[in-house]
């Protein structure tokens, strides 16, 4: 173990008794046991019309500010009295041991895991439009 570089761990034995998962969406993942680096991403748009899309035209990322913002930054100075924190750990038994999970659903780009997560980006952007003629008013306008 002393051959192991700075930045890994050693491995792990995650011991689930039973798992019951009914539906991970997009981007999202399931780990049994330790992962270093996870970026999970997704993008869409949801787009309902009551005209064909051909004859309505095409629908861009581009064209959303939403899909190309920079993500949020997280920037406490009180959290950690502006110091990095370091943690060591030394486990005996590397094991890590769960009785039981049960998930009926996770969303797009989040994680269900047991074990050490090092560095985990989520990432889900999806833009909603409803594109719909507005009803003519009734009795009509000038009337």
């Amino acid at each position: 173990m002393k051959e192991q570089a700075e930045n890994t761990y050693p491995i792990r034995t995650a011991n689930v008794g039973s798992i019951c998962i009914i539906n991970v969406a997009q981007a999202g993942y399931v780990q049994l046991g330790d992962r270093a680096v996870t970026n999970a991403t997704v993008r869409g748009i949801a787009l309902q019309r009551q005209e064909d899309h051909t004859a309505a035209g095409d629908v861009f990322f581009e064209s959303y500010p939403l899909f190309y913002r920079p993500l949020p930054f997280l920037d406490d100075p009180e959290y950690d009295n502006g110091q990095v924190i370091s943690l060591q750990r030394t486990n005996c038994k590397p094991k890590i041991t769960v009785g039981h999970i049960q998930v009926i659903t996770a969303g797009s780009a989040s994680s269900i895991q047991a074990g050490n997560g090092m560095c985990l980006t989520g990432v889900s952007r999806v833009k909603h439009i409803r594109q719909f003629p507005r009803p003519k008013s009734y009795p009509p306008i000038g009337c």
